[in-house]
């Protein structure tokens, strides 16, 4: 009788979790198509970045970034701590994650291919249908 009331019991109670989780993770992956949004957003940005076009860089930045103190000059001053004579190549090994509406990316700032870099984490973040620099800053 326990038996037959488990196997009633169980097996529809497993349903509804396997269902739970699943529509759970549908909820937070995002959309594969993100990715090249992502990398055209961090290749604008790096355009800017090795131009020190501050007009171009500001205009990557979102609101909150902006508020929060974040600008086209304080980015310059982290990529080129050195001013007019520090070298600027690439935000490279490059890795990242994301969801539907942030993106982490985790890089090295190399002036050249053999500089090992130091790192800095690119935070982005989706503002309708752009990817915006959220933070810039060491992780």
């Amino acid at each position: 009788m326990i038996g037959r009331w488990l196997k009633r019991m169980v097996w529809p109670a497993a349903g509804i979790i396997c269902l739970m989780v699943f529509s759970c993770s549908q909820e937070d992956n995002p959309p594969r198509d993100e990715i090249p949004l992502i990398k055209d957003a961090l290749g604008a940005f790096e355009k800017a970045v090795r131009a020190r076009d501050r007009v171009a860089i500001d205009s990557l930045l979102s609101d909150e970034a902006v508020s929060e103190g974040e600008s086209a000059g304080a980015i310059l001053d982290k990529v080129y701590p050195g001013g007019d004579t520090a070298a600027f190549e690439t935000f490279g090994r490059r890795s990242f994650f994301y969801t539907k509406g942030r993106a982490n990316v985790d890089c090295f700032i190399m002036a050249d291919s053999i500089d090992p870099g130091r790192p800095i984490e690119i935070i982005l973040e989706k503002k309708d249908d752009r990817w915006l620099i959220r933070s810039f800053d060491r992780p």
